[in-house]
């Protein structure tokens, strides 16, 4: 792998990271009754999904002005 190939992944793989924590944190105060509740449970797939949930409703705003 060369060293162009390293710092593109490791850009890539720190744009993701900083989406997540972005939405994670926007979870967490808008929501924070359910996300502590789904923690509490231990439903992580709940939670990954309202993540989910809020980085496509943020790409959906972001590509309607496109």
């Amino acid at each position: 792998m060369s060293a162009k190939v390293a710092l593109q992944l490791n850009a890539i793989v720190g744009l993701a990271s900083t989406v997540a924590a972005s939405a994670t944190m926007s979870l967490v105060l808008t929501r924070p009754d359910r996300v502590a509740a789904a923690v509490a449970q231990g439903e992580y797939g709940a939670f990954a999904i309202a993540v989910g949930s809020q980085v496509l409703g943020w790409l959906h705003a972001l590509l309607r002005f496109i």
